[in-house]
């Protein structure tokens, strides 16, 4: 039984699509929604109202500066992860880890008070 590789040479075919994903939200919420974060950002006391916020705020980014160092981490420690999980995982794992930090927002906001 033979493992996926460690790493790759190269971005791989889910890492490459969600920057283009992310680069295309993020132009989307510059041109067609601007102004309106509260569409597609995630607010825990808003989730009634808007449930699909936990998994698009994913997407959501305040600047460029925090979309750039976001795309920066998804190039450099992507791939190798997608490599070694496999694409269908390396994606259920990209939506979990998106769904587990709208809950603890969720979570920190209980206890935490700010504003979104």
């Amino acid at each position: 039984m033979s493992m996926a590789p460690d790493r790759t040479d190269g971005v791989t075919p889910w890492v490459a699509r969600l920057l283009v994903a992310n680069l295309f939200a993020f132009l989307l919420q510059l041109t067609v929604f601007p102004g309106h974060p509260e569409l597609f950002g995630f607010s825990p006391i808003n989730i009634g109202a808007r449930p699909w916020t936990p998994l698009t705020y994913t997407f959501v980014h305040a600047n460029v500066l925090h979309l750039a160092f976001n795309l920066l981490a998804l190039y450099f420690f992507g791939p190798p992860v997608e490599a070694r999980l496999g694409p269908r995982r390396f994606l259920a794992f990209y939506v979990a880890c998106g769904l587990g930090g709208a809950a603890l927002a969720g979570v920190l906001s209980q206890i935490i008070p700010f504003t979104l």
